[in-house]
């Protein structure tokens, strides 16, 4: 009796090392070579999560997406991941966009107020309750590209 005990427990063991094997080292996306699933404006994906962040996270969390506006500000300082910032729905609401430290000198030509294609990866909402070092929402956008 205690024998299919044991190998059930043993099998159920290997399945879940299976499982955090493959989820660790999962492929990252590669945005440049990933046709964007959604294309749409800073406003409009900023308004979807600060209307419903649950649906907004169905239909665009950790998808590649490519999204077209103003930018509101560089952030060039940290170069492991250089960041623009969109308009999103005015002083309150932006969408963050990370990049990978070779479109540096792409990012650093660019001026404010500057509209912009961008490609990447959606992860979420950052809301203000949620980092009380922000003031604003961020929708973050990860492995950016410039489309040109």
């Amino acid at each position: 009796m205690k024998k299919p005990i044991v190998l059930f427990a043993l099998l159920v063991v290997l399945g879940v090392a299976f499982y955090a094997y493959k989820t660790y080292n999962k492929e990252h996306t590669n945005v440049a070579k990933t046709e964007a699933e959604v294309k749409l404006t800073a406003s409009d994906l900023f308004n979807a999560f600060d209307n419903d962040e649950t649906s907004a996270m169905t239909k665009y969390a950790d998808k590649v997406i490519q999204v077209s506006g103003y930018i509101y500000s560089k952030d060039l300082g940290n170069e492991l991941e250089p960041q623009l910032v969109l308009e999103g729905n005015g002083d309150n609401g932006f969408i963050r966009c990370g990049f990978k430290p070779t479109e540096l000198e792409k990012l650093a030509i660019l001026s404010d107020s500057l509209s912009v294609n961008i490609k990447g990866e959606c992860k979420g909402l950052n809301a203000a309750d949620e980092l009380d070092l922000l003031a604003d929402k961020d929708v973050v956008l990860s492995n950016c590209i410039i489309i040109e």
